[in-house]
C-alpha cells in the first residue's frame, strides 16, 4: 500500500462543510474493515479508520485521523498504520496538513506542509519529506470536495469530476477525481442493520435516519494512472448528506478492503450565520 493511497483514503473520508442542505456533523466515527478481494500475495487482511471531525470556528474544521491494518502474506505480517491530522479552512482556502506512516513500528515517511488558493491556482509548501513549492491548477482541499459532491448529488446531478489536492508530496501527478453518484432511499447503515450486543447498531441508526444519503463511486486518476484509462484508486462509500459515510470499499488494485461504521458520536460545533 503506497503513501499516496492511503492518503486517499484518508480523504475520502473527510466530510462536508457547511454550506450543505442538511447542517454538517462534526463527529467522531470507527470502521471496522476486512479484506474483501485480493491477489495470491495476499492471504488475509484487516484494520480500523478511527476518526475525529470537529470545528472550533466558523468554516474551520480539524481532522484527526488514524488508518491501522494488518498483511499477512504466507507466514508474514506486516502492520501499517497511517496517522493524519489536517486543518481545511472553507472560507479562507487554507488547507494544512501532517501526514505519518509507520511499517510495524518503525516510522515510513512524513508529510507536512499548507496549500492554499491563490490566483486562479492552487500553491503548495510542502515542508517535509522535502521542502519545495508546487503551483497546480485550481484543486479542490477534501472537506471542500465533499461538500461539492453533497451539493451537486441534491441538485440531481450524478457524475461529478474534480480536480484535487490531498496532502500528498506527489501533487505535480495532479490528482483528479470521478464520481457516480445514485441516489438510495433513506435506509440503516450496514452496521445498524445488524445490531452489536450493546446496541451500537440501533444507535447509529436513530443518528442516520431520514436522511438523504447516495451511494458513491469514485476514482482517483494522476499521472501514474495505467494507459487504458484504469485509476489508481477506487473506493465506493454511502454518503449522507450531514456528511457522514458508511459501508465503505476502498480498492487498491490488488487488493480490497470492506467494512462499516462500528461507532458513531455526533459533536457540537459552532452557531455560525
Amino acid at each position: 500500500m503506497t503513501i499516496r493511497l492511503l492518503v486517499m483514503a484518508a480523504a475520502m473520508l473527510a466530510p462536508a462543510a457547511a454550506g450543505a442542505a442538511m447542517p454538517f456533523a462534526a463527529h467522531q466515527a470507527i470502521y471496522d474493515l476486512k479484506l474483501s478481494a485480493q491477489d495470491s500475495d495476499i492471504a488475509d487482511a484487516n484494520g480500523r479508520i478511527a476518526m475525529k471531525l470537529d470545528s472550533n470556528a466558523c468554516g474551520v474544521w480539524n481532522l484527526d485521523y488514524r488508518f491501522v491494518a494488518r498483511f499477512r502474506q504466507e507466514q508474514e505480517v506486516t502492520l501499517t498504520d497511517l496517522q493524519t491530522k489536517s486543518t481545511e479552512n472553507v472560507p479562507g482556502q487554507v488547507f494544512t496538513f501532517s501526514t505519518k506512516t509507520f511499517v510495524d513500528g518503525s516510522p515510513e515517511k512524513e508529510i507536512r506542509g499548507e496549500a492554499r488558493h491563490d490566483a486562479g491556482a492552487t500553491r503548495v509548501a510542502m515542508e517535509a519529506p522535502e521542502k519545495k513549492e508546487i503551483v497546480l491548477p485550481l484543486s479542490l482541499f477534501p472537506v471542500a470536495h465533499t461538500q461539492e459532491l453533497i451539493r451537486r448529488a441534491a441538485n440531481g446531478e450524478r457524475i461529478v469530476e474534480t480536480k484535487l489536492f490531498d496532502g500528498d508530496d506527489d501533487a505535480e501527478k495532479l490528482l483528479s477525481s470521478t464520481a457516480i453518484i445514485a441516489p438510495i432511499q433513506a435506509k440503516p447503515t450496514t452496521a445498524a442493520a445488524a445490531p452489536t450486543a450493546d446496541g451500537a447498531g440501533s444507535e447509529i441508526r436513530a443518528k442516520l435516519q431520514n436522511m438523504a444519503a447516495w451511494r458513491v463511486s469514485e476514482s482517483y486518476y494522476n499521472s501514474d494512472s495505467d494507459p487504458d484509462g484504469m485509476p489508481v484508486f477506487q473506493t465506493t462509500y454511502v454518503l449522507y448528506e450531514n456528511g457522514v459515510s458508511d459501508d465503505l470499499t476502498l480498492d487498491f488494485g490488488t487488493y480490497s478492503l470492506s467494512g462499516s461504521l462500528k461507532k458513531l458520536d455526533l459533536l457540537d460545533t459552532p452557531r455560525c450565520q
